[in-house]
């Protein structure tokens, strides 16, 4: 893998060379996805032209202890957010993603926030960044947020509750929260972690075990196919416009609630438009934390991330490591 080193003003000046992944078993062809109510940003590439499926974009001096170096960390996501969307400014990247009258619900994870003690730092900084493009406050929903979030920049509160009537994504029913139907668009923000039955939790996750009303029903078999079906539907689906991962601290053993001993400051945040690319690609990014460690990877099969190859059936994305282009950059 080779790394570009950009500020948001010059990375574009860059040559990003793709990363070229370990090897892994191929795990899906790359799935037709159906038409949706927005027009998805333009399709993001490297300077030779070919697609970027993820962006990785790191630093060693983000994280310090129980510090974020706020200035350093927006520099990080908006060369993300540009490098996804082909735009030359973050303001003109947020405004790509979204119809000027799109309500815009920001999907975070409460599980285990408190102990990594990086949700206020990055969801301020990405806040900062959609005002700063122009986008209004009355117009961004937070949901899962921490109540400081909620003061600090006069967002709009989520609609409590559940919808009346299940929803048949087929491999189950259930309950919809409520605000799905207050917001129009979705940008994901989840946190990369392992998990005991899933095996790992990032994008796809947050959002299906996020907005049904009864999550632990869908926790049997490695939460596949729950995990795909659910996404899938179109009340999920169709919102979906960016998944920005915050990936400043990562739970890579013992998961899903931080543990001693196994969160690794990462100083990470990873990005894209495929939900199933960064899923995957976070399998191994976690893994290589591990072997570093001597510790076992966690593997696509039974006991491991196989809802993976299911999401991509359903049309959700690529979960073949060896097809993705992922580009890093460090700053």
């Amino acid at each position: 893998m080779t790394d570009a080193r950009p500020t948001r003003r010059d990375f574009l000046a860059a040559t990003a060379v793709a990363a070229v992944a370990p090897q892994l078993p191929n795990l899906a062809a790359r799935a037709q996805t159906e038409s949706a109510p927005h027009s998805s940003p333009d399709q993001p590439s490297k300077p030779d032209g070919k697609r970027i499926d993820v962006v990785h974009v790191s630093s060693d001096h983000v994280v310090r202890g129980p510090r974020v170096h706020a200035g350093l960390m927006r520099d990080m996501i908006e060369t993300a957010l540009m490098r996804v969307t082909n735009k030359e400014s973050s303001g003109d990247s947020w405004r790509s993603l979204f119809k000027p009258d799109d309500v815009i619900g920001l999907k975070l994870n409460s599980s285990g926030a408190g102990k990594l003690g990086v949700t206020e730092p990055f969801v301020d900084t990405v806040v900062e960044s959609m005002l700063a493009a122009g986008i209004p406050a009355d117009r961004i929903v937070l949901i899962e947020a921490p109540e400081a979030l909620f003061t600090r920049h006069s967002l709009v509160r989520p609609v409590p509750g559940w919808r009346k009537e299940e929803t048949d994504f087929g491999s189950g029913r259930d309950q919809f929260a409520k605000v799905l139907d207050q917001i129009t668009a979705i940008v994901n923000i989840p946190f990369l972690k392992t998990h005991n039955i899933a095996g790992i939790t990032c994008c796809l996750k947050n959002l299906s075990h996020g907005l049904v009303r009864h999550p632990a029903r869908y926790h049997g078999n490695g939460c596949a196919p729950f995990i795909g079906d659910i996404v899938a539907s179109p009340a999920i689906r169709d919102k979906l416009m960016l998944h920005l991962v915050n990936a400043l601290r990562v739970v890579f053993d013992g998961g899903p609630e931080p543990t001693d001993g196994g969160t690794w400051d990462a100083g990470a945040v990873l990005c894209g438009i495929d939900p199933v690319a960064i899923d995957t690609y976070g399998l191994e990014t976690i893994n290589l934390q591990r072997a570093i460690l001597g510790r076992p990877g966690i593997g696509l099969g039974r006991g491991g991330a196989w809802y993976l190859q299911m999401a991509a059936d359903r049309g959700l994305g690529v979960a073949d490591l060896n097809r993705l282009e992922i580009v890093k950059y460090r700053v």
